[in-house]
């Protein structure tokens, strides 16, 4: 009896310890499902856990020296074991509605907040009470000895309980039937001991009617399409049958991240990044070794043994039960052929010195389950290194091509490319698309080039292949300079994809102000844009290349011209055609040349303009307009072209001197219009000029209003409409601009400029005198104004 008296209190925190230890390591499962396994769960687990124990140690003591009974001590042991028992029920009842509202970044602090900090701070408390009621009972041990044991009790337990969770628990059951027995566990090592003193009745009752209460508002477990359901060792693990396109499928799910599908009426793969397994037949003639990285529901290397005979493919499953779930639930067929490694793929390659003809990585099941150790210079390394002469990578990445920064799809293109010098990147869905979608990122070990827009490519019977010139990402779109290569030592692979998640997946219809600002700061990163510059030729490559991507048709006009001291120079004015088939057409345009030598008095005079208000603000708001009617559903009523005029700042060396100049492409396009209009003029023209200023005010241009006084009052009563703020309804000076040339040619042209804008012409502007808001409101006006017409 006296050996029960002086452990029994140990024993007790030890339990409690391992139950603190147990529902840590269960809510980081529990949290993936709706937030993925990332940084930010695990963090939000740990502070949330730390800040529980940590208030529960504070109000613990305090309420040990005021009320030290066991009655007390016991009855918090009790009601921990519901406050557990109800992280079921919030799990079931609000866990979904946050996982679906709240971003990967705020959505697991609060979730962990909402489910896990009573239950730690009640438990938490539990130690000093410990620490007083084992000093009373033996009042001679030292406060010092009375807490090292008890420390070292729950600690152990907390250990026990690491342990126990992660190599018996998880494995063997489900979350909810471990989370139902700590609290069940709880309860009774709470409630037993009082019932056994005959402490209370009254507590007792309670704590059944609360466990009845709590068991009540579970809803039953929906058996309806669920095939297989069950908590792997490192994630859940659910298997549903389903429709897709009208076709019985059947759905596999790690988390919440959807893994891999079968069609359950034919061998066709369902998702499209899968089906880019064929590029090995463009790459490499003769495969006899393919190792595939994530297994899933090994869609890729049923493919692979289907299509060909004698190759021996190698799977690196990190999940121990997922061969066998191919087996039973996707029709995989075991093999001599068929090799299935139960480890973590790069660590596979790292230790295995066989090399490969093929190797496809497809282990970013969703941008909510990134393993970062995937995504760096040192795997593409290792995984180049296990490829034989003329073999190929395969990797397929989730992301978005936006530029704005931070960007994980641009940041692995780069560190793709500092392996793999001879590399190719598909967007699945279309690289003019903004959203999220698959990439697939191709590195080839060999110097051979290979052109998609070749007709062996292009007329090849499998329609993939035929529309990989379209998917292909031309890379002279970004400049990649700013991004950084990702690895091992820094890969912040959740905070890239939480940015890309709190962007939305519905970006195609929103006119993004911001994306506009990215837009601009890359074209500063080219460098001066004056006609002799190596920026010039960047811009015209970065124009040409955006345009083959966002509209049906592109056309250049290249001239040369001889300025006036008989120097000759190469411009081009570059044309992107939308809904060519529409016979009524209005031009956008504006001018993408920046001023080579500043002309005003300012510190810099005679330095290069940046040009990020005058040249590349235009250029921004042309290009997301063009991104953006690509990718409507709602068609306008007229045709529309858009226009980036070369050489508007006229010819390099003019200084301050303008009594000479003109505006060069828009003087050759509008001498040359039957070349690009052979039937029918524009109706007319918007012209684009310094429109990102942060203190944008736009007033209408006096030769405008001569020239296209309908145009202008109706573009400006939508621009009213939007931001009365920035458009001016009075009328400022006559300027001449590029809609110069365009009225003198009979289309009635509107210039939208703040010509008010004090670094105009200086090297001082640059992109912090730009607004993200300003070019938003230029942008929908135009949009808006291009839907007026019926």
């Amino acid at each position: 009896m006296n050996l029960l008296k002086q452990y029994i209190l140990l024993f007790i925190v030890f339990l409690t310890g391992a139950c603190v230890l147990i529902i840590e390591v269960v809510a980081t499962r529990i949290l993936s499902v709706y937030f993925g396994n990332t940084i930010f769960s695990v963090s939000s687990i740990l502070s949330v856990v730390l800040a529980g124990l940590s208030v529960g140690y504070y109000l613990g003591g305090k309420a040990a020296d005021r009320y030290p009974s066991e009655k007390l001590f016991y009855s918090i042991i009790a009601i921990s074991g519901l406050s557990v028992l109800m992280v079921n029920v919030l799990t079931v009842r609000l866990l979904p509605h946050f996982g679906n509202n709240l971003s990967i970044t705020r959505g697991p602090i609060v979730s962990a907040l909402v489910l896990f900090f009573l239950p730690c701070l009640l438990l938490g408390s539990l130690t000093p009470f410990t620490v007083k009621l084992h000093g009373i009972r033996f009042p001679k041990k030292g406060i010092g000895s009375i807490s090292g044991e008890v420390f070292f009790w729950s600690t152990l337990g907390s250990i026990v309980g690491s342990l126990l969770a992660g190599f018996v628990l998880i494995p063997q059951f489900g979350i909810v039937q471990i989370v139902l027995g700590v609290g069940v566990t709880l309860i009774i090592l709470g409630a037993l001991p009082l019932s056994i003193r005959g402490i209370t009745k009254r507590l007792a009752i309670l704590t059944v009617c609360g466990f009845l209460l709590v068991m009540s508002l579970l809803p039953s477990e929906k058996k309806s399409e669920v095939v297989y359901s069950k908590d792997g060792f490192y994630e859940k693990i659910t298997i549903t049958d389903g429709h897709l396109n009208g076709r019985p499928v059947r759905f596999f799910k790690q988390d919440r991240s959807n893994s891999g599908a079968m069609y359950l009426d034919s061998n066709e793969l369902v998702q499209e990044y899968t089906k880019y397994y064929v590029l090995h037949k463009l790459f490499t003639t003769e495969v006899k070794n393919v190792l595939v990285i994530g297994g899933g529901a090994y869609s890729i290397p049923k493919a692979m043994l289907k299509d060909l005979s004698q190759v021996q493919v190698h799977v690196a499953e990190i999940e121990p039960s997922l061969f066998d779930l191919a087996q039973r639930y996707f029709s995989v067929i075991p093999a001599e052929r068929l090799h299935n490694y139960t480890q973590d793929g790069r660590r596979f390659l790292k230790d295995n010195s066989q090399k490969y003809d093929v190797i496809f990585s497809d282990v970013y099941y969703s941008l909510y389950s990134i393993p970062y150790h995937f995504t760096t210079y040192e795997f593409f390394d290792i995984a180049k290194k296990r490829l034989n002469e003329n073999g190929v990578f395969i990797a397929n990445l989730l992301g978005d091509l936006s530029r704005k920064k931070p960007s994980l799809i641009l940041s692995d293109i780069k560190t793709f490319l500092s392996v793999f010098n001879n590399s190719y990147f598909f967007a699945i869905d279309s690289p003019g698309r903004l959203g999220i979608q698959n990439f697939i990122l191709v590195g080839y070990n060999s110097d051979k080039k290979l052109d998609f827009h070749d007709t062996k490519y292009t007329q090849d019977a499998n329609p993939l292949i035929q529309t990989l010139g379209q998917k292909l990402i031309d890379l002279e779109r970004f400049d990649l300079s700013s991004y950084p290569v990702l690895t091992d030592n820094y890969s912040p692979v959740e905070y890239l994809t939480a940015k890309i998640l709190r962007e939305g997946f519905d970006t195609e219809s929103v006119i993004d102000g911001k994306e506009m600002l990215a837009v601009i700061d890359q074209q500063l990163r080219f460098g001066p844009r004056y006609l002799s510059a190596a920026g010039h030729l960047r811009i015209q490559k970065f124009l040409q290349a955006e345009l083959e991507a966002l509209v049906v048709e592109t056309i250049t006009q290249t001239w040369e011209h001889i300025n006036h001291q008989g120097q000759k120079y190469e411009l081009t004015n570059i044309i992107g055609r939308l809904f060519p088939e529409t016979g009524e057409r209005i031009i956008l345009a504006t001018h993408y040349d920046s001023k080579k030598i500043a002309d005003k008095d300012t510190p810099n005079k005679g330095h290069p303009v940046p040009g990020a208000n005058d040249s590349a603000s235009g250029v921004a708001v042309l290009v997301e307009l063009a991104r953006f009617l690509q990718n409507t559903s709602q068609k306008p009523n007229i045709g529309i072209d858009i226009v980036f005029f070369d050489g508007e700042e006229g010819e390099e060396d003019i200084g301050n001197d303008y009594s000479n100049w003109k505006p060069i492409g828009s003087t050759y396009f509008t001498e040359h219009l039957s070349q690009v209009y052979p039937g029918q003029k524009p109706t007319s023209a918007i012209i684009l000029d310094m429109v990102c200023d942060k203190d944008l005010r736009i007033e209408k241009e006096l030769s405008s209003t001569k020239n296209a006084q309908e145009q202008v009052e109706k573009f400006w009563s939508i621009g009213m409409k939007i931001n009365s703020r920035v458009f001016r309804n009075s009328t400022g000076k006559e300027i001449l601009d590029d809609h110069t040339p365009l009225s003198e040619a009979g289309i009635p042209s509107v210039l939208v400029i703040d010509f008010e804008y004090p670094p105009f012409h200086t090297s001082a502007d640059t992109l912090d005198k730009c607004s993200p808001e300003s070019l938003a409101t230029i942008a929908k006006t135009v949009a808006n104004y291009i839907y007026s017409f019926k």
